[in-house]
């Protein structure tokens, strides 16, 4: 996790539109081409929201989601697109969103979704697997599944509804998230109470 620091006290309202964020590397397994397709089906509905991507993209499985934000900045989308940024940078852009989302498929952890919640931003992502443990506590819009369908209607709970929102936001505020220490020393006493072989 990117090193702790207080939840933000920026107020993401302020902002002109609000600011859907997205940390993750960009390939097939994380599901950019769903959330770029809620995006658009949002968009065409009229609500003005700008949405920001920050990962590296996979040489081997990016192309289609690169082509597609290509495609939808062409067209005038709202649409700011990064590679891999500093930390620094990474804060400054869970500080001015409104909220996150991460639609990855699969997960051995789900990183992005623990940052967010400690940044005080609620987050979109699935309630399966990995991501349903880190989604648990509160503070996340948890989706049984992340098609594209089921993710603009996520979003647009959140775009709408301030007071679920806020609700969420206070939910992530206060939810007292494990430190890399607390897993190390879950890992070493397990590994202390396994038996002994001569």
């Amino acid at each position: 996790m990117a090193p702790a620091r207080a939840a933000s006290a920026h107020t993401p309202a302020a902002r002109a539109a609000p600011r859907v964020l997205c940390v993750s590397t960009i390939e097939g397994r994380k599901n950019h081409l769903a959330l770029l397709a809620a995006a658009e089906a949002l968009w065409r509905e009229g609500l003005a929201f700008e949405l920001e991507l920050v990962g590296l993209p996979r040489t081997d499985t990016a192309a289609p989601a690169l082509a597609r934000i290509a495609e939808l900045q062409r067209a005038g989308r709202a649409l700011i697109a990064h590679g891999a940024v500093p930390d620094e940078q990474l804060h400054d852009a869970y500080a001015r969103c409104t909220f996150t989302v991460y639609p990855s498929l699969t997960e051995g952890f789900g990183l992005p979704v623990l940052e967010s919640l400690q940044h005080g931003r609620p987050c979109i992502c699935s309630a399966q697997g990995a991501l349903g443990e880190a989604a648990r506590g509160g503070g996340t819009l948890a989706l049984d599944s992340v098609d594209a369908s089921t993710l603009a209607a996520a979003m647009r709970r959140l775009l709408t509804e301030p007071a679920l929102r806020a609700e969420l936001s206070a939910q992530a505020r206060t939810r007292k998230l494990r430190t890399w220490s607390d897993y190390a020393s879950d890992l070493t006493g397990w590994m202390d109470a396994l038996p002994r072989h001569q």
